[in-house]
């Protein structure tokens, strides 16, 4: 099969996951090409993809403006002339959109936004209603939109009315051989946040609860902002490490006790995948994306909440070893290898489905997650 993967987003778990997909189905016998923007917050380590046998095409796609996604579409057009896929993957709601209005109609697409854009906090009314106008235009132009989670499945079948919708939970290499059990007595108790320092992750807040773990361990967020402006959570006193290659983020990840994950919505967090991988205890913030990953024991709907979660899994190895046992036990659903055989089954049922037959790809259940809470 020649699959052509595409996203704009260049610096976010969003990457991650496609270059993983990719590689994986290079190794399985497909001819695989990733086209990303290029641009400065492209990651440095590009060329272990490409040393996987996928095929690299840098973009130029330098701003999220009108003249710089028409500028894409004409590229990425001429690409799949030159290319020839028999389906291509749109990754994030830029290559969507972009995807869907420049590419000829008959190609298969696949639409996974990895978190939609209108259900995003901070979005005003007006520009929200167009932001939902645009992406049920590509959800109807696309031959399937592929879920990252049951929530975002939810999420295109009553916000977008999607007509066509398959769930791939997203997946890491790491939690295909499982999670070996730690020691619960690590050097030091360590409470942590990762990533992006962005609305998304409500580092006021998140820096809030940080900020009241101090007393019984280090704390710390590890990452960075886009802008530079991380005023927000080294004000409250907790140190911020700016950007790290991320084997070494992965590395300050898995000195941690507690990662603390409070993010105000999510098409299905890495974030979180990595830390049950390292066998650190997640809390995270009630939102369906995030309860389906660790179940309802380690959500919670307040700040307050989430530190007293927090602190009791720092000062209690009772609680710390049955939420990290569960961790484990959820651990297998969420492999690299698993979802690159999902998605293969979604492509090639959308390029020989079935005869009046509503598309449904099944994936393995977890505990039942609750749909239709606000995205708080």
């Amino acid at each position: 099969m020649r699959i052509l993967h595409v996203t704009e987003a260049a610096w976010a778990g969003t990457l991650q996951v496609v270059r993983t997909l990719a590689a994986d189905q290079v190794a399985s016998g497909h001819d695989v090409t990733l086209v990303y923007a290029d641009h400065p917050q492209a990651p440095a380590d590009l060329a272990l993809t490409a040393a996987a046998g996928v095929t690299l095409v840098p973009l130029a796609w330098p701003r999220r403006s009108p003249p710089g996604q028409l500028a894409a579409g004409r590229a990425l057009r001429r690409l799949v002339r030159e290319r020839r896929p028999e389906l291509v993957h749109l990754h994030s709601s830029f290559a969507g959109a972009v995807g869907a209005l420049a590419l000829p109609r008959g190609l298969p697409l696949i639409y996974t936004p990895h978190g939609f854009a209108f259900a995003r906090q901070g979005v005003g009314r007006a520009i929200g209603a167009a932001v939902r106008a645009v992406e049920a235009l590509v959800a109807r132009r696309c031959a399937v939109v592929g879920a990252v989670s049951e929530a975002e499945a939810e999420l295109a079948r009553s916000g977008l009315r999607a007509p066509r919708v398959a769930v791939v939970r997203n997946g890491i290499p790491e939690l295909d051989r499982g999670v070996p059990e730690r020691s619960l007595d690590r050097a030091a108790p360590a409470a942590v946040s990762l990533g992006r320092i962005a609305a998304q992750r409500r580092p006021a807040a998140t820096a809030r609860i940080l900020a009241a773990l101090a007393a019984d361990a280090r704390v710390s967020w590890i990452g960075g902002s886009g802008d530079g402006n991380d005023s927000v959570v080294r004000d409250a006193g907790i140190p911020v490490t700016g950007w790290l290659p991320h084997g070494e983020a992965l590395e300050r990840l898995a000195e941690a006790t507690v990662y603390v994950h409070w993010s105000a919505w999510d098409g299905q967090s890495l974030a979180i995948l990595e830390a049950i991988a390292r066998d650190v205890a997640v809390v995270a913030s009630d939102i369906p994306a995030n309860r389906e990953i660790v179940g309802a024991r380690q959500v919670c709907t307040d700040e307050q909440s989430a530190i007293e979660l927090a602190r009791s899994v720092l000062r209690d190895p009772v609680l710390r070893a049955e939420l990290l046992a569960e961790q484990r036990r959820r651990a297998p659903e969420f492999g690299a290898r698993r979802m690159s055989a999902e998605w293969l089954a979604v492509y090639e049922r959308t390029l020989r489905p079935a005869s009046g037959v509503r598309m449904q790809i099944a994936t393995a259940a977890l505990a039942a997650p609750i749909i239709g809470e606000p995205w708080i």
